[in-house]
């Protein structure tokens, strides 16, 4: 069996006046895909390996993906989506496609299009239109008409944070592997719930969450199901089908009275159901203030509790939720006490900001330079502003991680932050040891997050969530929505279905 697999993932935030183009994106090309060592705990990953243990011939299209941002440049995407669909034709010209599984996001948006997935799937189907076609979906995946058309199977993360990336990819391939190979049909059922979720209220380890997962999963043990899911949609994106799907496959014989398609149906209108019944239980679970309230509570807790390390996330501002990682609502506090950061017993670690200038100047000074520069404010210029700083240059690393960004590690006082040159993640566990850094060593880790990732996790003596402002802002009642379907809990509080 031929099997296709390629895509395009991106979180896309329409907050964030970022556009993201060529340069943010890390495309793999053809037989690069199959690299055992590329992104071993991607959803490609599952799929790729689930494909090779089963003996099918893996016809390799691409994968662009980049860290969440703000929406994906329309130059950039079509000129992508035209190199797929010339790889789909020649593969085609090689032979026959037996089926396709692709490893999706699910909140792509693009300038002056939207939703990309149902575009993209939608241009695949043209070119192969019998076959049977899945998909691995982002637990924040937004399901579209376009998607529900085209696609005949899906699989989405059950965790948050996302540790099952690899085995929803494993599922989605398992899945076409059986329509295949029995001659039967996917069907997916599929309903709306009309909610948003706050990133930082649907940890899967916590309720609600735990429950609805549970029931998921307990609903891919009936007959005919193969797969059971909750995409919570992408709250800092302002679309129209921006909400909470409950999807479940089945493999089916024919015609509607299958009982495998029933089945599917039921369990598909119980989840949601089960959903909405347990929508005013999703709150945050972590310790929450303001970014005033947040570092007054954190320096409490390091000056006279004597608790080491704690951390303070700059949620409205996580570049992982597609913020722009330089909005200053919290640096800004920070700076406005810093008689008090001055008498912590360790400095005060802030990772990070993305501020390809201030990484610019520092390099240029080199290490043991002391400047004049700023941070922050050159792309949120909302909820940010150019913070004006004396800093002293302690590290520069060069082309970190896949997407090449510049690191510095700076002293102002008893702060230490980390600037990067491009828009990249604060959570990923290979940045601070990169530069050195034990985050355990420090008093008081400020970084731009929501939940704390397992690196820091793991360390954490207490866990601190600053509602800070930004593109990520996590009171989801206070942004100016203008395209969601409306009512939609909990903009609409006292609505019901």
């Amino acid at each position: 069996m031929r099997i296709l697999v390629g895509g395009m993932g991106h979180e896309s935030n329409t907050l964030n006046p970022i556009i993201t183009g060529e340069n943010d994106f890390v495309i793999t090309r053809g037989e690069d895909m199959l690299n055992p060592n590329w992104s071993t705990q991607s959803s490609a990953a599952g799929i790729i390996a689930t494909l090779k243990a089963a003996g099918c011939e893996i016809v390799p299209v691409l994968q662009a993906r980049a860290v969440p941002n703000g929406v994906v440049s329309a130059a950039f995407y079509q000129k992508t989506k035209a190199e797929f669909l010339q790889r789909v034709r020649d593969a085609l010209a090689a032979g026959p496609i037996d089926g396709v599984c692709l490893p999706l996001h699910g909140s792509m948006k693009v300038e002056n299009l939207g939703c990309a997935e149902g575009d993209l799937v939608g241009s695949i189907r043209e070119l192969l239109p019998e076959i049977p076609f899945t998909a691995a979906l982002d637990m924040h995946g937004t399901i579209t008409p376009e998607l529900l058309r085209t696609v005949n199977g899906f699989a989405g993360y059950k965790t948050a944070p996302h540790i099952d990336c690899a085995e929803t990819g494993a599922l989605a391939a398992g899945m076409l592997l059986e329509a295949l190979k029995t001659g039967k049909r996917l069907y997916t059922a599929y309903r709306r719930v009309p909610m948003l979720i706050a990133g930082e209220k649907s940890e899967s380890e916590a309720e609600p969450m735990r429950s609805l997962i549970e029931a998921c999963r307990q609903a891919e043990k009936r007959p005919g199901i193969r797969a059971a899911s909750f995409l919570l949609g992408f709250p800092w994106a302002d679309n129209e089908h921006n909400a909470v799907s409950a999807l479940v496959t089945s493999l089916a014989d024919a015609g509607p009275a299958d009982p495998a398609i029933t089945a599917a149906e039921n369990a598909a209108e119980e989840l949601a159901a089960a959903f909405w019944q347990r929508r005013k239980d999703f709150v945050f679970r972590s310790e929450y203030y303001d970014s005033e309230g947040a570092i007054k509570a954190a320096y409490q807790a390091v000056l006279e509790k004597k608790e080491h390390p704690v951390f303070v996330s700059d949620s409205g501002d996580n570049p992982t939720a597609g913020a722009a990682g330089d909005a200053t609502d919290l640096l800004e506090k920070i700076v406005a006490t810093m008689d008090t950061v001055d008498k912590l017993p360790t400095p005060l670690l802030y990772s990070g900001f993305y501020d390809a200038p201030a990484a610019a100047a520092c390099i240029k000074a080199g290490v043991g330079a002391t400047i004049d520069t700023t941070l922050g404010g050159n792309w949120d210029t909302v909820n940010g502003k150019k913070i004006p700083l004396r800093l002293e240059v302690l590290k520069i690393v060069r082309d970190f991680g896949p997407y090449k960004s510049d690191l510095v590690f700076a002293a102002h006082r008893n702060i230490r932050f980390t600037i990067t040159s491009k828009h990249i993640g604060f959570g990923d566990e290979k940045l601070l040891p990169a530069l050195g850094v034990n985050a355990a060593d420090y008093c008081l880790v400020a970084v731009k997050l929501g939940y704390l990732e397992p690196c820091f996790r793991s360390i954490a003596k207490r866990a601190i969530m600053a509602t800070s402002r930004g593109c990520s802002n996590e009171v989801l009642e206070t942004i100016p929505y203008k395209k969601v379907r409306r009512p939609l809990y909990p903009l609409d509080r006292d609505m019901e279905l």
